[in-house]
């Protein structure tokens, strides 16, 4: 896979894991995900009760098979001193990220100069457009959810920077390459534009139904195509409503 490719493959195992939650149980297996390394950072076993950001992108660069540049922590302090270990560590709050890259906030940021606080909060870039970051982030209010914030917003701590060039293969089919490059361009328009009108009700009873991802009260990319691990999640939802005897 090329660089661009490799980004996706972690933004979009985040993107399946939406609406896992402390509430459905799903985020368990995120964190059991995390614990499966061996050894285990620092030998610590991330319990069902601690908080679980750092641990879902280490547990996501698992999924993506990015185990090796997706460094591992469940600490945010520790994530980004192995990023600085590695020169990856990006500390300017108004350095305009990629999809792929790991954003680390700090909640007592003042927003005057440049941010230098304890870190406590971590998620995946997912888009950038207009100076807008859209972020997906694991235990955010308890479940993995989307958050927006602006290029140089307050609360920006900084950026882990994984080495995805270092795992990129040389483009061998380089129309190929331009055809996925037109695709995911194709996509990101698709995910920009709004609802049509026709569907924002609908849209709304499935939110309201706990059917699919709540982000900001409106579907994340309603106009974009959804994918079989999407599906399933919300397949799973209406089983679940199913067997709960729930209309």
């Amino acid at each position: 896979m090329n660089e661009a490719q490799l980004r996706q493959s972690l933004v979009d195992v985040m993107r399946g894991w939406l609406g896992y939650s402390e509430a459905n149980g799903k985020f368990q297996g995120i964190i059991d995900l995390y614990n499966t390394q061996r050894p285990l950072p620092r030998g610590y076993a991330v319990q069902y009760d601690d908080e679980w950001c750092a641990t879902a992108v280490t547990a996501a660069g698992i999924a993506a098979g990015l185990h090796d540049i997706i460094l591992p922590e469940c600490s945010c302090s520790k994530m980004i001193a192995l990023y600085q270990a590695q020169g990856r560590w990006m500390e300017d709050d108004g350095y305009v990220p990629q999809p792929g890259d790991i954003i680390m906030y700090d909640w007592e940021d003042d927003g005057q100069g440049d941010n230098i606080g304890a870190p406590n909060h971590v998620g995946v870039v997912s888009e950038v457009t207009s100076g807008t970051i859209t972020v997906i982030e694991g235990n955010k209010g308890e479940e993995v959810a989307s958050r927006t914030i602006a290029v140089n917003g307050r609360y920006i701590r900084g950026y882990c920077l994984p080495d995805y060039a270092s795992k990129a293969q040389a483009d061998e089919d380089p129309e190929y390459t331009q055809w996925v490059r037109h695709f995911e361009r194709y996509r990101r328009e698709l995910a920009a534009q709004a609802a049509d009108p026709w569907a924002v009700p609908y849209i709304a009873q499935a939110i309201d139904a706990g059917l699919m991802a709540d982000v900001g009260g409106t579907i994340e990319r309603p106009r974009d195509f959804v994918t079989r691990q999407e599906l399933a999640t919300s397949l799973a939802a209406v089983g679940e409503r199913i067997e709960r005897g729930v209309k």
